[in-house]
């Protein structure tokens, strides 16, 4: 082998030149191996008013993502905050003659992404500097158990700041709704708040749960279900909406031995004394996992086979634990399976950065490629159904609620990777229930007193949130002096490493 490309020593020796330049190309072929496709997304494109109609309704025209495939000339007609008709042509959405039309030229046109794990409340601090420990369950860095390096997270300042910040950066990058623990009223949809759902949502919202074994305090077990006296029971979820609960955050043994308590009632029959201690089975539709990293094989098959959902969040597994799982495995499975950020300190700042780590750990982890299709649709319709509004959210179709992202970019090679891997300068609309929450420049007309200019890098947007904010945004973010930003480049500032150890 080695005389393949060395077949004499009398040859000349290789120039260092050379040696440099061919290293050099190798790197580069790797980058361009390993990088997401439209990972140098143009800025270019945009919305323009080609008619400001009197009336409320809306207009949009451009490339629409839809579940049957991107329409490359179509349109969307708003009306009443829902979506009335979903056209092939501009024409199509002709249905009141004193609309406004949107012209989203070399942009495409997106369901706004449902992030379905945040712990909203941390949006402020900053992300963890890497000291290259790994750990093998979430209490060894939450609580430092056997002997690792704890790493304790506050709150910074005012929680309700706090989470009006978190929701503006997700807002900003296109994230209409967000299961994260904590709400405000009025900004991105809380689809684990009643009072947070917003318009057209009803009245039932999902139940989330960090701690569903009642095991705060630190409790690790393997063989036995002896966690705290308040564990999740069968009957405390069958009848809930959606029961979104942290299980196995872990690779060891310990993190396994959640989920067995919680999917099946005879693997420990013996009570605590004070309460507790029994094993349960509320594997069911209603139910999804958040994290599952400590699953094997055998145990996602029977999470598919009870037809219960995956929360992944693979940038946070790979900072603290090295690792996550091959999501393939769970598509294959027939598992439904949604992208959620996890929190800012491990995970990633918007839901288009998760998914380049996605795409980026799945690849090199595994020698998989998700398609730009595959991981919109976990941003998209299928978070919408993990947090159970796809009747509702999730997708550009009739009669749902009109929560749109519209993305620009020259490169509509991939329309999906337009919308999945835009950067924060390429949102140029961001809509909740067909009410403008941010646009870009060329929709200034349509701007009112609750909007003002903001720059995200190069481009000008107009942000209209005066009214859910209670002040200007400029105002806002000097009261905060200086927090981690809501507004971010191509890649974050301090971002959790994505790389596989």
């Amino acid at each position: 082998m080695f005389n393949m490309f060395f077949p004499s020593s009398r040859r000349r020796p290789l120039s260092w030149k050379v040696v440099v330049i061919s290293a050099l190309l190798i790197l580069w072929g790797l980058f361009v191996y390993l990088r997401p496709p439209n990972a140098d997304a143009d800025v270019e494109g945009g919305c323009k008013i080609l008619s400001l109609g009197h009336s409320d309704d809306i207009i949009l025209q451009g490339t629409v993502l839809t579940p049957d495939g991107p329409i490359s000339d179509g349109c969307i007609f708003i009306k009443s905050g829902s979506i009335a008709r979903v056209g092939y042509t501009p024409i199509d959405c002709r249905l009141n003659q004193d609309a406004t039309v949107i012209e989203c030229k070399d942009s495409v046109i997106s369901p706004g992404f449902i992030n379905t794990h945040e712990h909203i409340e941390f949006s402020t601090v900053n992300p963890f500097r890497s000291t290259g420990e790994l750990y093998k369950h979430r209490h060894d860095w939450r609580v430092g158990l056997r002997g690792s390096t704890a790493q304790p997270v506050a709150v910074n300042g005012s929680m309700e700041d706090a989470i009006k910040w978190g929701e503006l950066r997700h807002i900003f990058s296109g994230t209409t709704s967000i299961v994260g623990g904590h709400m405000v009223k009025g900004l991105a949809r809380n689809l684990d708040f009643v009072e947070g759902l917003g318009e057209g949502l009803g009245t039932i919202a999902d139940t989330w749960a960090v701690f569903p074994l009642d095991d705060v305090e630190g409790i690790i077990r393997t063989g036995d279900c002896d966690y705290g006296p308040k564990a999740i029971t069968h009957q405390g979820t069958e009848k809930l909406h959606r029961y979104i609960a942290h299980v196995a955050e872990g690779v060891d043994d310990a993190a396994r031995n959640e989920f067995q308590c919680l999917s099946s009632a005879t693997f420990d029959t013996v009570p605590l004394p004070g309460g507790g201690g029994l094993s349960t089975d509320i594997m069911s539709p209603n139910f999804v996992l958040v994290h599952a990293l400590g699953l094997s094989e055998a145990d996602f098959d029977l999470v598919a086979a009870r037809k219960a959902m995956v929360v992944w969040s693979p940038r946070s597994n790979i900072l603290l634990y090295g690792q996550t799982f091959d999501v393939t495995y769970l598509l294959r499975a027939g598992i439904t399976v949604a992208l959620g950020t996890d929190w800012l300190p491990s995970g990633s700042a918007t839901m288009g950065r998760e998914a380049a780590c996605a795409f980026y750990a799945t690849k090199s982890s595994f020698g998989q490629v998700l398609d730009s299709k595959t991981l919109w649709e976990m941003m998209t319709a299928n978070a919408a159904k993990v947090a159970g509004f796809d009747h509702v959210l999730g997708s550009l179709e009739e009669g749902k609620l009109a929560d749109i992202a519209v993305f620009s970019g020259k490169r509509l090679d991939d329309p999906y990777a337009a919308a999945v891997y835009g950067q924060g300068q390429n949102v140029e609309l961001v809509m909740r229930g067909g009410k403008i929450l941010l646009a870009g420049n060329g929709l200034r007309k349509m701007a009112d007193s609750g909007c003002e200019d903001v720059m995200f890098g190069a481009a000008r947007k107009i942000i209209c949130l005066k009214e859910e904010l209670g002040t200007s945004f400029s105002s806002f973010e000097t009261a905060l002096g200086g927090v981690y930003p809501a507004i971010l480049p191509g890649i974050p500032r301090d971002e959790p490493s994505c790389e596989p150890r």
